[in-house]
């Protein structure tokens, strides 16, 4: 069964996620961009991955 992105994941499943070279770019970028430091920018892909809108910010119609 394939897993939605509403539930919650697992500790290993973001070390595998954060491990990819795009992670990595990713990551980087927004640190040079954005000027915040590693872990917020972590937190921004992990955001994206799974879909999640900044604090404050209305979420998107289904």
């Amino acid at each position: 069964m394939t897993r939605t992105s509403s539930e919650h994941i697992d500790t290993c499943d973001i070390a595998r996620l954060l491990a990819s070279p795009v992670a990595t770019a990713f990551v980087r970028i927004v640190m040079s961009c954005r000027g915040v430091t590693e872990a917020r920018a972590r937190q921004i892909y992990l955001d994206y991955i799974n879909r999640v809108g900044p604090a404050g910010a209305p979420s998107a119609p289904d």
